[in-house]
């Protein structure tokens, strides 16, 4: 699975890289760097706290309403302390890595919705890194050309647990 979702995005940055070199306006292809933060859910948020990260994002767009996109960025996430018979511990913090491949919607100039899907690469300190398949679907508005904001759900699942934020994207485009 890990070999084949690192194939497709391999593939999906060569076809967007041709079709940018190709293109004679250059507007068919635009990356982001976006700050990201998140809200821990689920099993993630028995453990952890916010989260903070950074991301980037390229975009191509395959038609008038539809881009397809290609991310990879990086979100840490404070582990809780926790008091056990008067004495205070701090859990770990988890770092995640989510490279994801997916699409977007345009129901008007400005306002998207999307879903993308890839692997999660995790890390803890005192734990053994670990991989996980990950979506995250979400909406956005592109405030101006450059400028755009996301709110997505985004999970990371592996043998019957799910680590899930929800999470906001803010990103400068160029």
């Amino acid at each position: 699975m890990k070999k084949l979702i690192l194939s497709a995005a391999i593939l999906a940055m060569g076809i967007m890289s041709a079709n940018a070199q190709s293109s004679s306006e250059g507007k068919d292809l635009k990356f982001s760097v976006g700050l990201e933060a998140g809200l821990p859910m689920g099993d993630l948020k028995t453990s952890n706290n916010f989260g903070i990260g950074g991301s980037l994002q390229a975009e191509y767009k395959a038609a008038e309403n539809i881009g397809l996109t290609l991310s990879a960025g990086y979100l840490s996430f404070s582990g809780k302390t926790f008091t056990f018979d008067g004495t205070s511990v701090k859990g770990p913090a988890i770092g995640i890595i989510p490279i994801l491949v997916g699409g977007k919607y345009y129901f008007t100039e400005s306002v998207y919705g999307g879903v993308q899907l890839g692997m999660s690469f995790l890390s803890a300190t005192g734990v053994p890194s670990s991989s996980a398949f990950t979506y995250a679907p979400g909406i956005g508005y592109n405030v101006s050309p450059n400028f755009d904001l996301q709110l997505k759900y985004q999970a990371a699942s592996k043998n019957g647990s799910t680590l899930s934020f929800l999470g906001l994207r803010a990103a400068y485009s160029f």
